[in-house]
């Protein structure tokens, strides 16, 4: 979702180093790469323990979602030609949903606004699941929930690492460009079945 299907990465980007300055720690300069591939909960153990905060990790987590939760409520818009797509593959009869490392609450209210949640059968979060995009667990669940198998989904991401799991774990992958990531294109496309830098190359 973030990065793939809303214009969302820039939110996340510096959320953890926020949280840590407002609490009054000074995180690490490669705080974001230490992160990147956990899920909330994982992230929210790791501040705990590695920066000994006084607070359980669903606490932590509690903080965290206070800061993000109104760019999802509010403010976050869709990458371009999203929607357009997302039409295309209703209109061709097939079957979609959502795994994301964000909490579904905030996942379905920036879908519900922005008018593209009639289009999935469900929402999973890796809080679901307890492990982040680097283990094919909430892969496997959305799977799961589909009753496919890996063979027949594609997963599309923006994430080197999420299209690495996703890939060894015998799922499709296409990759889609986000600027963040720019300086890993070209791993990303080597990993992708197909790799696109719009979903306008796809209608």
């Amino acid at each position: 979702m973030d990065g793939t299907l809303l214009d969302s990465i820039d939110s996340w980007h510096n959320l953890g180093k926020y949280y840590l300055l407002q609490s009054g720690i000074i995180p690490p300069d490669n705080l974001n790469e230490i992160i990147d591939s956990m899920s909330m909960m994982e992230s929210a153990v790791y501040f705990k323990e590695t920066f000994k905060i006084d607070l359980s990790a669903e606490e932590i987590i509690e903080g965290i979602k206070k800061l993000i939760s109104d760019k999802y409520k509010y403010t976050l818009k869709l990458k371009p030609y999203v929607k357009e797509y997302l039409q295309k593959l209703k209109d061709e009869n097939v079957i979609m949903c959502v795994a994301t490392a964000t909490p579904v609450k905030l996942a379905e209210a920036a879908f519900e606004r922005n008018g593209i949640m009639k289009y999935f059968s469900f929402v999973v979060s890796c809080d679901e699941v307890g492990v982040g995009k680097s283990k094919p667990d909430v892969f496997y669940l959305a799977a799961n929930k589909l009753n496919a198998d890996p063979s027949e989904i594609a997963v599309y991401d923006d994430a080197d690492f999420a299209l690495i799991t996703a890939k060894e774990a015998g799922f499709y992958t296409v990759g889609v460009y986000e600027e963040i990531f720019k300086d890993k294109r070209k791993n990303i496309e080597k990993i992708s079945d197909m790799y696109i830098e719009s979903f306008k190359e796809l209608l």
